[in-house]
């Protein structure tokens, strides 16, 4: 099943912009997701569904360091995130995901929710990639 989601943030910027729609895809319960996903999210500490990236999988220790994540000590490459001045270690449980937003400093996700993992079950669509308006 496919729907439109509305990006209501700055957080995903410059990857996404407020006012965007985004065609995005239901995810299943075998379909995989990786790292660098773009996923919609219903959070219980955030009011509707939220969009974020995938930085941490299951079993990983996560550490960010300013600008700088770290993936079980090696360093993850992102060139779609904008620095930042968080420092933070993050031991993502199995069953659950560390997602964060590519506007480090200007989102609310992982790094500041009260339950800073996501179950598999609250991911509820991948984005497609494909912007319906600018």
């Amino acid at each position: 099943m496919w729907w439109l989601t509305r990006v209501r943030s700055d957080s995903m910027e410059p990857t996404l912009r407020a006012g965007q729609l985004v065609l995005t895809r239901s995810l299943r319960r075998p379909t995989p997701i990786r790292r660098g996903d773009l996923v919609v999210v219903d959070h219980a500490e955030v009011v509707g569904r939220v969009l974020k990236r995938v930085v941490g999988l299951p079993g990983e220790r996560i550490e960010i360091d300013g600008g700088a994540v770290r993936v079980d000590g090696v360093p993850l490459e992102e060139l779609y995130a904008s620095s930042s001045y968080y420092r933070g270690d993050f031991h993502v449980p199995a069953g659950h995901y560390l997602l964060l937003g590519d506007n480090r400093d200007s989102s609310s996700d992982g790094r500041t929710w009260r339950q800073p993992y996501v179950e598999r079950s609250a991911i509820t669509g991948r984005l497609s990639g494909r912007c319906l308006t600018a």
